[in-house]
């Protein structure tokens, strides 16, 4: 997103239009899909979508309707082994259920010991960001179903890391980023390991380098900004117990990614997503609890 000029003062986001949008994009068939357009016939409900609205909604406080049909599409990815197709799919249908309140038609564990396998044992070169999303959804979902990962499996989870991470601080590897460095912070968090002093220090220089008086926070040296970067940078300060140095910037950003239709987009102008629309929210939670913490910290 290109900023302003000036550093502009902060407007908030129009909670009452978010809540219609991510409302508009519940199918008949119980998911949502965030390029729904019934007009064409369009519907094609999915797992990531599914998961986006109903976080979604639980931040706006809203109800999503027809829960028992979510749960009947969400519970209709799983086959007759337990399995999902794919790491993605799976983290999405099993956490949106449990936002439900409700239980897979079978037992996942079986599935997931064998992609934690394969995710573990993947080849030195890759996609180091794809890598960390991996192994975040992989960790969400073991504690899920309350499996502890053994000493092996958790050594390898932070060896991973560990390759994963920019020498010139945060994660991941060549030119770490802001959301993928939070999914790395959450992530370590889960395996209860301490994030060591340099690795720590990395991660402020990171956060230093993308504060930004105008954008709040930006991406790397460019002068635009993303839901993602927003709520990267957001959990970053809350992990870190650090402050923001300029809020009201950052709030000006996350309200002008909100598009007519209610949802936000990745960018400014952008096309609204459920998950855009679910990473702006959560900045914008991350953000109050900032402020109030600021606030209680100034009046100690």
């Amino acid at each position: 997103m290109d900023g302003p000029s000036a550093p502009a003062r902060a407007v908030a986001l129009d909670r009452e239009a978010a809540l219609r949008y991510v409302l508009s994009r519940h199918t008949p068939e119980g998911g949502y899909c965030f390029y729904r357009t019934p007009n064409w016939g369009v519907e094609e409900p999915n797992a990531p979508d599914t998961l986006a609205a109903l976080e979604s909604l639980r931040l706006l406080g809203g109800e999503p309707p027809e829960p028992e049909r979510t749960e009947r599409f969400l519970r209709s990815l799983q086959d007759e082994d337990g399995d999902y197709p794919t790491l993605t799919i799976g983290w999405a249908a099993l956490r949106g259920l449990d936002a439900l309140g409700a239980e897979p038609r079978r037992s996942p564990v079986g599935w997931l010991g064998r992609r934690v396998g394969v995710l573990l044992r993947w080849p030195a070169a890759r996609d180091w960001s794809a890598a960390v999303t991996d192994l975040g959804h992989a960790g969400e979902l073991l504690c899920l179903i309350h499996t502890e990962p053994d000493r092996p499996t958790r050594e390898a989870f932070t060896r991973m890391l560990e390759e994963a991470r920019d020498p010139h601080g945060g994660w991941a590897r060549p030119g770490a980023d802001l959301e993928t460095t939070a999914v790395a912070l959450h992530l370590l968090a889960q395996l209860g390991e301490e994030l060591g002093a340099g690795a720590r220090a990395g991660v402020e220089a990171l956060l230093a380098r993308s504060e930004d008086p105008t954008l709040g926070l930006r991406l790397g040296t460019a002068r635009t900004v993303s839901a993602g970067v927003l709520w990267g940078g957001l959990a970053i300060c809350q992990a870190l117990g650090v402050r923001l140095t300029y809020p009201d910037a950052a709030a000006t950003s996350l309200a002008l990614l909100q598009r007519p239709d209610g949802g936000l987009g990745q960018r400014h102008r952008a096309i609204s997503t459920l998950h855009d629309t679910w990473l702006g929210l959560d900045a914008a939670r991350l953000l109050d609890a900032l402020r109030l913490d600021a606030l209680r910290e100034d009046r100690s």
